[in-house]
Parts: structure tokens; C-alpha cells; sequence
């Protein structure tokens, strides 16, 4: 902003459209910029943290601004990229530029006000209320004051709310908004020799000064020793404080030492410890093989004329080394990195990688995180720490939304994963495609790195949108894993299935065990079985508010919902006809656990999904103890499947392929492929070939003849004649609108009405109203509409015209509770 600016519009984190504008009092003028975060409030009384968008000096007509009440940073919060992503974002994913601001910024960067309740100490007509409304009150006199949330945790009745709004109209209450600044800055406390004792001469007078007092002289032994280990001692050189007090009378020496004027205390913003990295430490990347060195040869040509380049290179050929060496050069031109991951499972091995080759200059971003964490990793990129700003961010698709000065490159590892789409809440956007924006608006280049790239990526990289290389040689000429399949339902004819396993997947756990190898097996399914059934009237326990049946898990002794968590006690006889012959169907993770311990008596098992691995560190737990040999079998659901690299895996078993080629969705068999291939890769990846045993009852299917000859450029052609034929993408583009209402006669006046509109302006491109596979979720039924847009269509015309529509829609009374969500690209 070249002029002071007297209005500014900014962006609140809000699902309402556009900015809104506010006076800036004189006193702030100076302060505020493009950028800049602002306290303002919204509505009647409700205060929030904003961003400016833009400004001008002239007032706007019609309406008197309220006033910007503070300026919380002394510089811009979001730049120049940034502004223009979130912009790019509302428009092409259909949602506000306020949403993506509250999902762009951590929750500590984004304060907000929360009513507080007060007694009037001025009210005299307590005899006027009944028990309940004075029971409040006293509550309310007692804590002195209490938010929303407390009063309703209180339990002194079922609608807290209706009570407090008699008292407030009464005047027995006040009702205030404060703002609650709830995340502080991540400091470390050091200690230092002062300015005038630093040097190796004075500190050795020091020592010559304490030396009657044998805790003095081992605390400042132990200072030296931190502080450089076997090297000289080095000026300015600082130790954490707790690493000093540790020690027997730590505390007391260093308070001494510090009061004499010889040491002093230092605080300094930084996440870790700040030290841990010191540059002699690291080492440099891997030296690449002929086919490697080829591959990192063609991506630098290609980066001369595509912006993107899709690295298609087959499990463990080293595609990592490729990334080290091309981040490397990034780096060294002064520019920054992101290196996207699909999981906050993949970012401990990776971390460990690229922290032994870079470095103190590598940075961590994912929702595991505490909110000051995150907020501090933010702080550190706009520098605002006494840490030197990350140069590497290894992060999830969250991080495409920090504030990066200089980026140069973004690296999106595994690209065909689904964990780069985010579904709900809004922005419902992909990371990969946002990154690509992104690096639009910094000028940098994205590479793209997979075994299996999504049809999608390949299509625009076969076409020249993007450039193209392939690695079809594993690293060390390891051969590829040997493909084996078993027939569940022949053996099961015969009888000869144990449990679960074939005969040829046992004997292949058996003989690798002896083998002194490992195994992991693969089944995509959580919990102990899918369902549970009476085998005399047929009834299956299903989920109160989803339309979901309700899978056992053992750990818990309970039945689960694994759409909104709902759970219940594993009933002793049927609900409906209760008799007692309630059968468990379907398997999953927790089964296989206890049946392969009851199988393969003395063996270690380990168990990875997301009820083992609910933290970073319970998934580096099950991870370490494989890696270390620990653990002998693992067992998992595609958290497996992501890029983890083991060195003594001999048999992969995947058991159970047809549940995922049989799903409802048109990329069914792309993804069926891609996950059994990456799971596959698990194996042999080091000097020894591998094994994988395929467990299927349809070895007809032609998903399972494409894996079995390995033939991903068949599948490819074969989806990409179906998707031509049938308008899916990438020949077309996708747009997912849903709608949910409590009521189901709402919810289908909504959608007819909805789908009328739509059908007049989009014609043949309108399919539904109709449900999805599962109809309702949280006591809120659906129902969706699919458009799907010609790719020479005008994309931006047609998200304007489905905006118009649907606001039309909910400007009807009747309809105003239908919720509506709009998801692009959706699958």
C-alpha cells in the first residue's frame, strides 16, 4: 500500500463472502499494511483477529465503518503469495476467502472473543426467579465469571442457554466478549559466560575464583564440556539451562555463579533446542547412480520449459537421493523448499534423512503438532524468532499455506495419494494442484514423484503439460518383488483356508520367519470385524445417527462407529428377536493380530492404523521396533503403503484384494493397483528379492491381471478409453454439490428445486439428485447433484452460475437450514 490508508477490507475467518471494510484511527494508520492481522469486531458484540486484504483512502458509501481496534503484529502476517493463493483457492474451490484463511493460519494466530457471563451485583430481585435460574446465579457468583462452555459443562440443566437469556433480558447477568490470546512463544532459556568473562583467559581466572567450591567448578566444567565438547571453548557459546540444573546442586551453583556476574541467563524463541544441528554434522547427499544421474540430468532440462515435471520412477529406485540432490541446489541459490508428504506417518523417516544431510536449516509443519508449536514453525518463516528461518519445510498439505519468502522449488512426494485432497471443512482443496499454484505465483518449479502416478498427473505429463521422467531400475539393480497369487475361494472349496491364509501365504510366513526375515501384512481395514449379525432374524447393530454398520474393536471391547464415533457395548443377545446367536463377520487389523499370534506362536507382532498410531510418536513406536528388528510381522492398513523404506522385509501379504477393486468409484481400479503395487514395494529392498502373495477370490478380475504383469501402462489405457467414453476426468471436470438436512421431505424439496435450476442452465451435465453410498451421517440425511464441466468449458462461468443457483436455493425460508457444501475436483 503506496498511501496511508484511512479504510481498509479485511478478510475474517468467516464463511461470508468478500471483505469487510473498516475506518483505521489515526493513532494506527502508520501500522497497518497489506497483510497486516487486526482486531475488529463483527456483529453485535463478537470480536476477531482479520487480515487486511487491501485499502483506501476514501470512505465507502452508504454505511459508517466501525473502527479497527488494534494492530497485532508489528509486520505483515500473510504476504503478497499468500493473499493470492487464498484468493485463487475461494474461487476455484467454491468456498470463501475467509475459510481459507481460518484453515491457512494456526488457531493461536486467529483469537476471537467468547461471551463471559458476570453477576450484576446492581440486580436486587433474586426472590422473582424459580430454583434453577438462582442455582445459576450462585454458580455464576461463586467462579466469579463463566464462558458459554463452562455453563453448559455445569449440568444445571438441559438448556443453559434459554435460562441465560431470561437472566440477561431480566438484568441479573451480564454477558462481555473477551479475547483470549491463548498461544505463547515456544522460549528456551540459556545460559552464557557475560560479555566481559568470554574469553578462554578470563575463564580460566574464573575458575581460579570458584575453586574452593567443588559444585561451582563441576557446573562450569560441565558449561565447557556442553558448550564445546572436545573443541576449544568458542565465544559466545550457550547451553540450555535445564541441561546445567540437571546436575546435584546444579540450581543453586547456577543462581551463585550468575549473581557473582559470571554467567547470565538468555532467553531465545526457537521450537527445539536451537543447537542440535551443528554444521559439522551433516554430511552430503548420497552419490547417485548412472541411472539416477540420468534421471536428475533430464529433470533440470525439463525445468528449462515446464514448470512441473512428474518423476515416475518404480518403488525403492532411490527417487529421494534424486530429491536431496536437486533440493541441495535449491538451497545453495539462497531459496526455499517444501517438500510435501501425504502423511504426518511418512515425516519421520524423512525428517531423519534430509536432517543428516541439511541440517539445523530443516523445518517440520503437520496437524500433530501443538498449536504453539505450529504457530512458532509460522513466526520462524516470517522471522520473527531468534532462530535463522527454515530453509527446507517438510510438511502436509497444510503447509502450502506458510509464509515463504523465496520459494524455489516444491517437491510432492507419493503425488497420486488421496491424502492430499482435503474433504471437509472447507476449502475442500487438493495440495498437490494448490501447490502448483503456489509455485505460480513464486516462479518456482514443482516436482512430482511416484510409482504410480495418478491418471490425472500421467495424462498431463503424456500430453506436454508437464515434463516427463521415468526411473524403471530399482537402486542396486534389486530385482523386482515376485508376484504370487492365492485363490481364497478355491482353498475355502477345498478346505483348506486356516483362518484368514491360504496355504501359500502360511507357508510363505513360515519359511520367511525361518529365514530370520520379516513379513507385513496388508488388510485395509481397521478394528477386529466389520460387522456384527444375528443369525436368526438377521439384524446387524448399526450406528444411531449414520447410516453405517457399527464395526467391533476389540482394544476397546466395543462397538465403533468409524463415522462420527458414536459407540456402544457389544450387546449379549440381538437387540431385535433377542437370541443369542450373534456371529462376528468380516476381519480386520485387530483379528489378524490375534490370530497370527495364536498361528505363529513366539514371534513379535506389531500392529500400524490409526488406533496404534493415534500420535507422531505411538506411529515412530511401531515404526522403530520394525526397523530395528524388534518386531518380527507387521500388520497394516495403507499407512503401509506411503514410501517407508524397511531393509529386511522377504514376503508382503496382501489379504484381502477384492474389497478394494469393488468399490463404488471410478477410480476403483486405479487405486486398487496403486496401493497393492506401493504396498508391494515393502519388499526386498535391499540385496534379496522379495515376495508378495495376492489373497483374492476373483483371479479373473482384470485389476489382478494388470498387477500380476505388473502392466500399470495397460491400466492406464484401458481407464482412460472408460473416462473419454463416459466424461470423467481428466476429459472432464467434477463437481460434487451436497446437500444434508435433518428432515428427509427438506432435503428432497431442496434438491428437486436445486437440481431444476441446474438442469436449465447446465442441460445434459446435471446428474442426481440422488443418494451417496451412505445416506446419512450425524442425524443429517444427504443427497448430492454431480456436474460434470468439458474441460474447454469456461471453468469460472460455470462455478459463478452453480454460486448464483445454489444462493438462490437457500434464499427460500423453507430451506434455509439445507446445509450445502460444493467440493471441485471431489474424487
Amino acid at each position: 500500500m503506496s498511501q496511508k490508508a484511512s479504510y481498509v477490507q479485511v478478510v475474517l475467518p468467516l464463511a461470508v463472502e468478500g471483505t469487510y471494510t473498516y475506518r483505521v484511527p489515526e493513532s494506527l494508520v502508520d501500522q497497518v499494511t497489506e497483510g497486516s492481522r487486526v482486531l475488529v469486531s463483527f456483529g453485535k458484540k463478537r470480536i476477531y483477529a482479520g487480515v487486511v486484504r487491501s485499502s483506501s483512502s476514501a470512505p465507502p458509501e452508504g454505511i459508517t465503518p466501525k473502527a479497527v481496534s488494534q494492530v497485532l503484529d508489528d509486520a505483515p502476517i500473510a504476504n503478497q503469495q499468500q493473499l493470492q493463493l487464498w484468493d485463487w483457492m475461494a474461487s476455484y474451490y467454491v468456498c470463501t476467502t475467509g475459510e481459507v484463511m481460518r484453515a491457512a493460519l494456526p488457531s493461536g494466530l486467529r483469537p476471537e472473543s467468547e461471551s463471559r457471563i458476570r453477576f450484576n451485583h446492581a440486580f436486587e430481585d433474586l426472590a422473582g426467579l424459580d430454583s434453577t435460574e438462582r442455582l445459576l446465579i450462585e454458580v455464576v457468583k461463586d467462579q466469579g465469571e463463566l464462558t458459554l462452555r463452562e455453563l453448559e459443562m455445569t449440568g444445571i440443566s438441559r438448556n443453559p442457554v434459554g435460562i441465560l437469556k431470561k437472566l440477561v433480558e431480566t438484568g441479573a447477568v451480564e454477558v462481555n466478549e473477551f479475547v483470549r490470546h491463548t498461544v505463547s512463544r515456544k522460549v528456551n532459556r540459556y545460559i552464557r559466560v557475560k560479555e566481559e568473562h568470554d574469553s578462554e583467559a578470563s575463564i580460566n581466572r574464573i575458575f581460579d575464583q570458584v575453586g574452593r567450591s567443588q559444585r561451582q567448578t563441576e557446573l562450569l566444567d560441565r558449561f565447557l564440556l556442553l558448550s564445546a565438547g572436545a573443541e576449544p571453548y568458542r565465544q559466545g557459546s550457550m547451553v540450555l539451562r535445564r541441561d546445567l540444573t540437571g546436575i546435584k546442586g546444579g540450581a543453586s551453583s547456577l543462581r551463585t555463579l550468575i549473581k557473582k556476574g559470571f554467567l547470565e541467563e538468555v532467553e531465545r524463541e526457537e521450537l527445539g533446542s536451537g543447537m542440535q544441528f551443528q554444521q559439522e554434522q551433516v554430511r552430503e547427499p548420497h552419490l547417485l547412480n548412472s541411472d539416477q544421474q540420468a534421471a536428475l540430468d533430464q529433470i533440470r532440462s525439463h525445468f528449462r520449459d515446464h514448470q512441473a515435471v512428474l518423476l515416475h520412477g518404480v518403488t525403492s529406485s532411490g527417487k529421494t537421493e534424486i530429491y536431496s540432490h536437486l533440493i541441495r541446489e535449491v538451497l545453495d541459490r539462497g531459496e526455499q523448499v517444501l517438500y510435501l508428504l501425504p502423511e504426518i506417518a511418512l515425516t519421520a523417516q524423512i525428517i531423519e534423512r534430509m536432517r543428516s544431510i541439511f541440517g539445523s536449516r530443516v523445518g517440520v509443519y503437520h496437524s500433530r503438532y501443538s498449536d504453539s508449536e505450529r504457530v512458532h514453525v509460522y513466526r520462524n518463516l516470517l522471522g520473527w524468532t531468534d532462530e535463522e528461518p527454515y530453509q527446507l519445510m517438510i510438511g502436509v498439505r497444510s503447509a502450502i499455506f506458510l509464509p515463504f519468502r523465496s520459494l524455489g522449488l516444491i517437491v510432492i512426494d507419493e503425488e497420486h495419494e488421496t491424502t492430499y485432497k482435503q474433504h471437509d471443512p472447507a476449502p475442500r482443496y487438493h495440495a498437490r494442484d494448490s501447490a502448483q499454484i503456489l509455485a505460480l505465483y513464486h516462479g518456482a518449479r514443482v516436482l512430482l514423484g511416484t510409482a504410480t502416478p495418478s491418471f490425472e498427473t500421467l495424462y498431463n505429463a503424456r500430453s506436454g503439460k508437464y515434463g516427463y521422467t521415468t526411473l524403471l531400475t530399482r537402486f542396486g539393480n534389486v530385482r523386482d518383488p515376485e508376484l504370487l497369487l492365492a485363490n481364497t475361494r478355491e482353498a475355502l472349496k477345498k478346505k483348506q483356508m486356516i483362518s484368514h491364509f491360504t496355504p501359500q501365504l502360511m507357508e510363505g510366513i513360515r519359511t520367511t520367519l525361518r529365514n530370520g526375515e520379516q513379513v507385513i501384512l496388508f488388510q485395509n481395514r481397521r478394528g477386529y470385524s466389520n460387522y456384527l449379525v444375528c443369525e436368526d432374524c438377521g439384524h446387524v447393530p448399526r450406528c444411531s445417527r449414520c447410516d453405517v454398520s457399527l464395526t467391533y474393536h476389540m482394544q476397546s471391547g466395543k462397538l465403533e462407529c468409524h463415522y462420527c464415533g458414536e459407540k456402544q457395548l457389544l450387546p449379549g443377545s440381538c437387540p431385535s428377536c433377542h437370541e443369542t446367536n450373534l456371529k462376528m463377520k468380516g476381519f480386520g487389523t485387530e483379528k489378524i493380530e490375534q490370530e497370527i499370534a495364536l498361528l505363529f506362536e513366539g514371534i513379535r507382532v506389531g500392529r500400524l492404523d490409526t488406533d496404534t498410531a493415534r500420535t507422531v510418536r505411538g506411529y515412530e513406536r511401531v515404526i522403530r521396533d520394525f526397523e530395528e528388528g524388534r518386531t518380527d510381522l507387521l500388520i497394516g492398513t495403507q499407512m503401509l503403503s506411503k514410501g517407508l523404506d524397511f531393509d529386511n522385509v522377504g514376503l508382503v501379504g496382501i489379504l484381502d484384494a477384492d474389497s478394494m477393486m469393488n468399490f463404488p468409484d471410478f477410480r476403483s481400479f486405479e487405486r486398487s493397483f496403486q496401493l497393492i503395487s506401493q504396498v508391494s514395494g515393502r519388499s526386498g529392498r535391499r540385496e534379496k528379492r522379495g515376495k508378495v502373495i495376492v489373497q483374492t477370490g476373483d483371479p479373473d478380475h482384470p485389476v489382478i491381471r494388470y498387477i500380476m504383469s505388473n502392466d500399470y501402462e495397460g491400466l492406464y489405457r484401458e481407464q482412460m478409453e472408460e473416462r473419454e467414453l463416459f466424461g470423467y476426468p481428466p476429459f472432464r471436470r467434477l463437481i460434487r454439490v451436497s446437500f444434508r438436512h435433518r428432515i428427509p421431505s427438506i432435503l428432497d424439496a431442496a434438491t428437486e428445486l436445486a437440481g431444476r435450476e441446474l438442469k436449465a442452465i447446465f442441460s445434459s451435465r446435471v446428474f442426481g439428485p440422488q443418494y451417496p453410498p451412505v445416506r446419512k451421517v450425524q442425524n443429517y440425511h444427504i443427497k448430492q447433484i454431480i456436474l460434470k464441466i468439458e474441460r474447454d468449458a469456461s471453468y469460472e462461468r460455470a462455478r459463478t452460475l452453480l454460486r448464483e443457483t445454489l444462493e438462490d436455493v437457500i434464499s427460500n425460508e423453507v430451506y434455509r437450514a439445507v446445509r450445502i457444501s460444493v467440493d471441485v475436483d471431489p474424487y
